[in-house]
């Protein structure tokens, strides 16, 4: 009987058992399909690009100018010829050079290295926070079928119930009204499991819409068999690395604002034609070498106030870090707590649900000779899909625990 009730369930849907999705096959789907993901691999390729410009920029700059003018002097009228020379004619190849110290470069390099991690980073939390959200929506839809299985089930055996009990009351075996009592709660357990099957496709659509997946159809999903990850410390999870890398790039800041004000020295030169005509035009081909240099003196207290702005980050980090633990440590505890008694209550479920299965069964050959009194048997039958629906209900509620235990130690 349970084999035939089984396969009438399973018939019921679009697709077999065997067209099943696994959680993986979610999990794989919702990160092929995010755009995220190819967001943060398009910012690693920009950074590189910006890392090439860098090295680039290092290298000497070679520009090629001309300023040709013309200042004519009409019926003694124009502009002084010992400014102008009467005109200006130039074409000139300038190059110059910048000289970095090698811990300059050093430390500029060091800040593309370390954006790259934030990116990475950035790019793993963004999976688990994906992982978490699609897992957690896969036990909601696998919990509310299975509970939509058990109920199946049991409206299988009210059906044929109905048939029995509706000959037995024609014979004057039962009474009418106490017949109709039992059709009407049979009626209402179907239209509860069809309001459920209706929540379970719309949970089912949803989990497709969070995938990526664009199909109506509605199948079965496999148990997600989820276990608790080992216990780790709060400073080997991703979202302390964070606090880590955060400390990188203050230190690579505040080491960069030293070097702005270090002395800088820039090569120049210049090579090609410059010339007034004025006194002998071909022989104004030359060249020109020179040199820039600078030293910061006076910024009006810019670098100390910058540094003040370091520390204070620095500080905040430090707070950050204090907080994450506590509530990290919390969280935890907290969960495995959840987790002991849930699994205590799952037991007394069992429990109570086997007596109850038993006492279903007694009543069913009792009603079978019209020794039980109709009332007590429906009773008895909503009880047991009462409770195999509480039980599901806290089985789903310790894979959720177990998604957010392992979620929280990502």
């Amino acid at each position: 009987m349970r084999i035939k009730f089984s396969l009438l369930f399973f018939l019921s849907f679009t697709h077999s058992a065997f067209s099943q999705n696994t959680l993986n096959d979610y999990l794989e789907s919702a990160i092929k399909n995010s755009p995220v993901f190819t967001d943060n691999q398009n910012q690693m390729r920009s950074l590189e690009f910006d890392s090439m410009r860098l090295h680039a920029g290092y290298k000497p700059k070679v520009n090629f100018t001309s300023t040709d003018f013309y200042a004519p002097i009409l019926n003694g009228y124009g502009y002084d010829e010992i400014i102008t020379n009467g005109g200006n004619y130039n074409a000139l190849l300038g190059v110059n050079y910048t000289l970095f110290g090698k811990n300059n470069l050093k430390n500029q390099y060091s800040s593309f290295y370390i954006e790259r991690q934030i990116l990475e980073l950035n790019s793993k939390v963004s999976e688990r926070d994906l992982k978490q959200l699609v897992s957690a929506q896969y036990i909601t839809v696998f919990g509310e079928q299975q509970v939509l299985a058990n109920v199946k089930n049991v409206l299988d055996v009210l059906k044929e119930e109905d048939l029995l009990l509706k000959s037995i009351a024609q014979k004057g075996i039962y009474r009418q009204t106490d017949y109709l009592s039992f059709f009407v709660s049979y009626k209402q357990q179907e239209l509860a499991y069809s309001q459920q099957k209706l929540q379970a496709q719309n949970d089912f659509y949803l989990l497709n819409y969070l995938c990526g997946i664009v199909d109506t159809a509605y199948i079965l999903l496999t148990d997600p068999s989820l276990s608790t990850s080992a216990g780790y410390s709060h400073e080997k999870t991703i979202q302390f690395h964070r606090f880590y890398l955060d400390s990188l790039k203050i230190q690579n800041s505040f080491e960069q604002l030293k070097f702005n004000y270090k002395p800088k020295l820039t090569l120049l030169g210049d090579a090609g034609y410059n010339t007034s005509f004025i006194y002998h035009a071909e022989r104004n081909f030359g060249a020109s070498v020179g040199l820039n240099f600078s030293v910061p003196i006076i910024d009006g207290g810019q670098r100390k106030l910058q540094g003040e702005k370091f520390k204070l980050a620095e500080n905040t980090r430090l707070k950050q870090i204090d907080f994450f633990k506590n509530q990290y440590n919390m969280k935890q505890m907290q969960l495995l707590q959840q987790l002991t008694e849930t699994e205590k209550l799952i037991e007394e479920a069992k429990g109570q649900f086997k007596i109850s299965e038993t006492l279903l069964k007694a009543n069913n050959k009792l009603l079978e000779i019209g020794d039980l009194k109709i009332p007590e048997y429906v009773l008895s039958m909503v009880n047991y899909i009462s409770l195999q629906s509480t039980m599901q209900q806290l089985i789903t509620n310790k894979m959720q625990l177990i998604n957010q235990y392992n979620y929280l130690n990502y």
